[in-house]
């Protein structure tokens, strides 16, 4: 289950989709559907023992959540 969902600061076209592991953090970036293109995996963040860590390696482009 997605426990929060952002878009990334650095790369406003991804959306980082956040779930828990066994009590730990970790995410999916998908890069967002287009016109031309479906919605797309890119890349599934390591284990983080919490969602600050996650964030501070994956930051929020604030005001988008």
């Amino acid at each position: 289950m997605v426990v929060e969902q952002y878009v990334l600061l650095h790369e406003p076209d991804k959306t980082m989709f956040v779930f828990t592991k066994q009590g730990r953090f970790y995410g999916h970036i998908v890069k967002r559907k287009t016109d031309k293109a479906p919605a797309k995996l890119v890349f599934e963040t390591p284990l983080y023992d919490t969602m600050e860590q996650l964030k501070a390696e994956y930051p929020e482009l604030v005001g988008t959540s």
